[in-house]
């Protein structure tokens, strides 16, 4: 038998990291399959990508379908029916007013892009964003990015025009506040405060902020800092874009996390769960913004693939059918969720929307001591119980429960069953 460790140790850079060593080769719904055919249930979906499990029947049926028909034509060189039909529909989730679309590769794309267009709409260079941020790999994203290491350790050359602000923890505020929405204002001040003293607002071209913070931690600001950004952001003529490459499509048990705010972004980026796995990323924004970029300055070979177009057209129908379903599954988790935090005084924290989820890990309730050690032997032992799982947070110390918005219930809660397990073996070994 072909062994797939030595393959990657000999084959694949290191610096492509790995969470768990399984060598998966068939998955189905919630569920995947090992190389010796050992069941996991999926509490990743691949980061957040496979929203509606994986290989959703309808999906692949409209792969194969397109493959039958066109596998590329470059949406520069002749039109064609995928691109065109999903731009109508994503333009259409728009909802604060007419839209356009363009479609790309990847989320980092996508947030490259959106800067690109907010700078030509602003004529103005500044990109203001947060701690716990991520918008990418890119040099420019990276940049955005607000965790250091892995992400930016000894990359150097970072683009300019970045402002990085404080970002409202409601759980390690860093303002000391008694609540979180004594938190969010305290960061609104900064925000307009630092209009004044790190850049100023003709200067300024977006705002971009995820609606929860994802390789954060799966942080959800308060709704009043939210809110106020896009106050601040409107008022100071500067864009807000909501980077939705991570809360889009479902996710937060909304089609966009900004949803759960009172905020109208002028850009949207969108990618991850947007094609149930094939590459597709998108921006979708304000019609006069999206049009404002002369002819040829935006676009690219493979964006709006025809087989990745048309998964995201069926995906698209999928998601508003399972958001219902994504609101109960959300309502579960947060329910286990609890009970295990009143069973473990490790859980220091659990937070998000809908089925996007997380728990924070803490040596010390009262101090917060984080708890990476705990973490990583998590992670092992779920792999060994047969859960798979992530982990997220500047510190390390936070896992990530991600299922499928429309997984059932009986296989939510064995996951968090494996979980538990996992986590008293995990809890054995550290000690």
């Amino acid at each position: 038998m072909t062994d797939y460790n030595e393959l990657r140790k000999k084959y694949v850079p290191r610096g492509v990291y790995l969470v768990n060593n399984v060598t998966v080769v068939k998955g189905e719904g919630a569920k995947v399959w090992d190389i010796n055919g050992k069941e996991y249930i999926d509490f990743t979906t691949g980061i957040a990508v496979l929203n509606l499990g994986h290989r959703p029947k309808e999906v692949v049926e409209a792969i194969k379908e397109q493959a039958d028909k066109l596998l590329h034509q470059c949406i520069h060189v002749a039109n064609y029916p995928p691109y065109l039909e999903l731009a109508e529909k994503l333009s259409n989730k728009y909802i604060w007013g007419e839209a356009k679309t363009l479609l790309l590769n990847s989320g980092a794309e996508a947030v490259e892009n959106a800067v690109k267009i907010a700078r030509y709409w602003t004529r103005a260079m500044g990109i203001i964003v947060f701690d716990y941020s991520f918008h990418g790999r890119t040099n420019l994203t990276m940049t955005m990015t607000s965790k250091h290491r892995p992400y930016k350790l000894w990359f150097g050359a970072y683009s300019p025009g970045i402002i990085r602000l404080p970002y409202p923890d409601p759980y390690r505020c860093p303002f000391k506040a008694d609540t979180p929405e004594e938190c969010g204002e305290y960061a609104l001040e900064y925000l307009e405060k630092a209009l004044k003293t790190h850049t100023d607002k003709e200067e300024t071209a977006a705002i971009v902020l995820e609606p929860v913070a994802g390789e954060g931690g799966y942080v959800v600001p308060p709704k009043n800092f939210v809110e106020g950004v896009a106050r601040i952001a409107r008022e100071n003529c500067i864009l807000f874009v909501s980077d939705e490459v991570q809360t889009g499509l479902g996710r937060t048990g909304k089609f966009w996390g900004i949803e759960h705010f009172k905020a109208e972004p002028d850009l949207i980026t969108v990618g991850k769960a947007l094609a149930s796995g094939l590459p597709l990323s998108a921006v979708v924004g304000r019609k006069e913004i999206m049009d404002a970029v002369h002819e040829g300055g935006l676009g690219g070979t493979f964006g709006g693939n025809p087989l990745a177009a048309a998964a995201a057209i069926k995906t698209i129908e999928l998601v508003e059918k399972n958001l219902d379903r994504a609101k109960e599954v959300g309502e579960m988790m947060e329910k286990r969720m609890d009970e295990l935090k009143e069973r473990y005084d490790v859980i220091g924290d659990h937070r998000g929307l809908g089925p996007m989820r997380a728990f924070e890990f803490v040596k010390d309730r009262e101090k917060k001591t984080p708890y990476p050690e705990l973490v990583k032997e998590l992670i092992k032992k779920g792999v060994d119980k047969g859960v798979l799982l992530l982990s997220a947070g500047i510190y390390g110390n936070v896992v990530r429960i991600v299922p499928p918005i429309n997984i059932g219930d009986e296989e939510l809660e064995e996951g968090f069953n494996r979980f538990e397990e996992a986590l008293k073996e995990a809890l054995r070994s550290v000690k």
